[in-house]
């Protein structure tokens, strides 16, 4: 008999994907961290709207590592945006993630309103 090896996508080279809910409603608006335990390089940021983007301005939410902002990695939710609308970022600065640190997601909009679901995708290096 053989041995059976269970990585479980643990390898290096795998793509995998996290997903949470991003606010920009009162009180509610911050930076998300996401934290890793091997390093990673995130691939993209896709995001949907679960509850209609208010109508007084458009809100932001923008990807980030501890070194800064990803360039290219910012998803742009237009004022009034209805529910199920999607938007997808592609990060190709700042998109690397040393093991134990962390990738981020901040959330803003001068007039509160609305929330996002966003996956981050990431391929572990």
């Amino acid at each position: 008999m053989g041995v059976i090896s269970k990585t479980y996508g643990r390898r290096a080279g795998d793509y995998d994907m996290q997903t949470f809910t991003c606010s920009f409603e009162t009180g509610e608006q911050c930076a998300k961290r996401i934290y890793f335990p091997m390093p990673v390089t995130i691939t993209a940021i896709k995001g949907i709207v679960v509850k209609a983007i208010a109508g007084t301005d458009a809100g932001t939410i923008t990807g980030a590592n501890s070194t800064g902002n990803s360039t290219g990695g910012v998803l742009t939710a237009a004022a009034s945006d209805a529910l199920a609308v999607e938007y997808t970022a592609t990060p190709t600065t700042n998109n690397t993630v040393a093991a134990g640190s962390y990738y981020q997601l901040t959330s803003a909009k001068t007039t509160a309103g609305g929330k996002v679901e966003v996956t981050v995708q990431y391929k572990r290096t």
